[in-house]
């Protein structure tokens, strides 16, 4: 679904990304994962081409997404960012609604399929009473979902999620996890960074790691959180179970 060769990136004279090269299997969920600053949000960015690297390449399903239009690659791939700011009042339905905008020739009206993936997406993500909501007057939490929404409504095959728990409580977040299950098994491809690494531990089939800008670690999740690894990496002490990741700070 996605190939990665040789990315490099750099912005206001600091190499961010360096040599990324990762494959991921579609119809299956990736996580992401690093240190404050080690590139997880960058990389994302520059697979949607909201930043263009400077060099390497990207590719999805065998195509290079620098051939490719960008309503093409926006019903391909949907990217939800962290901690959305919006602040223009448009109703939560129609902002939904603009995620079948890539599929729609000019002038082209909705279709009822189209009315019908939008009802869908805001009934996956539990938003459907905010419909006539204005985002301006939505929680953090509230907005992260809809954005979610969004890019369910644009049937892309791979979705892109930015620490999409990082504004939900515990019980949206274990909600919106289940969700990334059931839309691996509708066929989807999900590269989501994470925060939380007991979730990653549960949810993720295989793990990207980063540090500095580099990859520290790509495989399967099970064999992604050795003691060593999570040492190295996050710089702190960490107790290794079957069921729990227990963290301690290096200065303590």
């Amino acid at each position: 679904m996605l190939e990665i060769n040789h990315l490099f990136f750099s912005f206001g004279g600091r190499q961010i990304l360096r040599d990324i090269t990762a494959t991921y299997e579609a119809g299956r969920i990736h996580g992401l994962v690093g240190p404050n600053g080690s590139g997880k949000t960058t990389l994302l960015k520059n697979i949607c081409r909201i930043y263009a690297p400077q060099s390497g390449d990207i590719k999805l399903r065998g195509r290079d997404c620098n051939t490719m239009g960008r309503r093409r690659l926006s019903s391909v791939v949907s990217l939800v960012p962290q901690n959305p700011k919006v602040n223009f009042p448009i109703s939560v339905y129609d902002f939904v609604l603009m995620g079948r905008h890539p599929h729609l020739k000019r002038f082209q009206s909705l279709s009822s399929h189209d009315l019908e993936v939008v009802e869908r997406a805001l009934q996956a993500t539990v938003t459907a009473h905010l419909r006539e909501r204005s985002l301006t007057e939505l929680s953090g939490g509230e907005a992260q979902l809809v954005l979610i929404a969004r890019a369910l409504a644009t049937e892309a095959k791979l979705i892109l999620l930015d620490e999409p728990t990082s504004s939900l409580d515990i019980g949206n977040s274990l909600a919106l996890m289940e969700l990334l299950l059931e839309l691996k098994k509708q066929g989807k491809t999900i590269l989501t960074s994470v925060h939380d690494l007991n979730h990653a531990r549960r949810f993720c089939d295989t793990m990207t790691i980063l540090q500095d800008g580099r990859i520290y670690y790509q495989g399967p999740t099970a064999k992604a959180f050795t003691r060593v690894v999570l040492e190295e990496v996050f710089r702190v002490r960490v107790a290794v179970s079957s069921d729990l990741l227990e963290f301690q700070s290096l200065s303590v």
